[in-house]
């Protein structure tokens, strides 16, 4: 993993199990305690050990999984702005949601044979903790592994703004960020269950950029400027 060492054998199974029980269940339902026992460990307070605290260990999911994505939207970013796509939606979109796709598919074809790490970015943006405070918009850029994401965002405020308010250019962009995390968490979903899902991966994805691309330039009827404050005009 780029710029991070990789974690001991405990820490991982600890992190995973953690991630694997905070998707199905939410981060206010499981105890340290319980991802411990469940990771193998015969001390009960390994997580305190290892992490310190319910926030650090996720962090250390959030940092984990995000390393990787992180590098693979910056060269998706590299290619398309090699292929005069700088200020294409579908480049965007393809940024943001291919990176989480593959790393859906790569998780379900591994060793494990499940993938959580979607479910848990759903479970972790809905969390009310008195011990934990997930990573919000205001976190981009703040840390190496969310460059991308701020690149994509800032990217994407600047499409919307050429035709759109800027409390909407704003909207659309975390309208979209919530649809397709929401809608490969739901296939993730489905890949675990007995029934897998009938469309073959590259169609979901196309069609999923697709949708994308269209909700980031979907024009804003009159009488949804009309709602806007004239100071927030474009």
């Amino acid at each position: 993993m780029l710029g991070m060492e990789s974690p001991s054998a405990t820490r991982l199974s600890l992190m995973t199990t953690a991630e694997r029980l905070f998707a199905e269940r939410g981060i206010n339902a499981v105890s340290a305690r319980e991802i411990a026992a469940e990771a193998g460990q015969r001390n009960t307070n390994a997580v305190k050990y290892h992490f310190g605290s319910a926030q650090a260990l996720v962090d250390a999911v959030f940092r984990f999984r995000m390393e990787p994505l992180n590098a693979r939207r910056i060269e998706l970013i590299a290619r398309s702005d090699a292929d005069g796509r700088t200020d294409d939606p579908y480049a965007l979109a393809e940024a943001f949601a291919t990176p989480l796709a593959e790393l859906l598919g790569d998780l379900t074809s591994g060793p494990a044979g499940g993938s959580w790490y979607l479910r848990f970015c759903v479970q972790a943006a809905y969390t009310v903790h008195p011990d934990v405070a997930t990573p919000g918009p205001g976190d981009l850029g703040r840390t190496p592994w969310t460059t991308g994401l701020k690149e994509l965002n800032d990217r994407a405020l600047a499409l919307g703004r050429a035709t759109l308010p800027d409390a909407l250019a704003w909207r659309r962009w975390t309208h979209f960020t919530g649809f397709a995390t929401h809608a490969l968490a739901d296939r993730e979903q489905q890949l675990t269950g007995a029934t897998p899902p009938p469309d073959d991966a590259a169609l979901y994805l196309a069609d999923l950029i697709d949708a994308g691309a269209a909700l980031l330039t979907a024009p804003a009827r009159p009488s949804t400027l009309a709602l806007t404050p004239p100071e927030e005009s474009p």
